[in-house]
């Protein structure tokens, strides 16, 4: 009997490309897992192809109605991760990421209604911040599509390293203040520069009941400007082209 051993991405796509590569149907063949693969971290880190050996059938069989169909196995994380428990999966999940990055760091992880909020501790924690918290949020962005690839989004992922995000509300309510009272003195709206949704909503937040002011987005993809600009007319009105010569 003719047997092969035949890569895939997947399981399935092993047992296609043997079927292709013998001509024949996947019930005329023996078909024995020798490696179910993995996808590693986003397909990125630490994949691996599956592998099959294939035996081609002494007398060619029918496909029979009742056959058993095993469910497909869900490659989407690497093993051991107990997808069932969100919690769980995303200390797995991130532990080996950061792993992976070199960084010897602790977790602490736990779940408030569908909310996940994770702390990062370690000497080097730091340097998953980034500029202006934008590694931090990507690796949060990509541990919510994770926590959520099986359906629509429901839970949210919070991931703090080094007191960051409190710092940064801090740093946004006092700058958003800041610009709120020079909008009042000159009657001119103040632009902040791009910011991601997350920031923005504090600034609106420190405003919102201050009704002689407005908060507005403006711009286009996840970064955008804040403009705050006076709703009262009794505020200053911006000064004339003459009264500045």
């Amino acid at each position: 009997m003719a047997s092969l051993e035949i890569e895939g991405k997947s399981i399935e796509e092993a047992i296609e490309n043997a079927c292709s590569q013998f001509n024949l149907t996947r019930d005329q063949l023996t078909i024995e897992i020798l490696n179910s693969g993995s996808t590693g971290i986003f397909g990125i880190v630490g994949s691996k192809k599956a592998r099959i050996r294939v035996t081609v059938k002494e007398e060619p069989q029918e496909p029979v109605q009742d056959e058993t169909i095993l469910p497909p196995v869900d490659l989407s994380m690497e093993e051991g991760v107990n997808v069932g428990d969100p919690v769980n999966e995303a200390q797995t999940v991130l532990q080996d990421i950061l792993t992976q990055m070199g960084l010897d760091v602790t977790l602490q992880v736990r779940q408030e209604k569908e909310t996940i909020l994770i702390r990062i501790d370690g000497d080097k924690s730091g340097l998953l911040i980034g500029r202006r918290g934008q590694t931090l949020d990507a690796l949060q962005y990509l541990m919510t599509r994770i926590l959520n690839r099986k359906g629509p989004d429901k839970l949210k992922v919070i991931l703090d390293s080094g007191d960051y995000r409190n710092r940064r509300k801090k740093y946004l309510e006092t700058l958003a203040l800041k610009m709120a009272e020079k909008t009042k003195k000159t009657g001119k709206p103040a632009v902040i520069s791009p910011l991601n949704a997350h920031d923005r909503r504090i600034i609106h937040l420190t405003l919102e009941k201050d009704k002689t002011l407005k908060t507005i987005s403006r711009g286009e993809g996840q970064m955008k400007k804040m403009i705050i600009s006076a709703t009262r007319k009794d505020l200053p009105s911006p000064p004339s082209p003459e009264s500045e010569n």
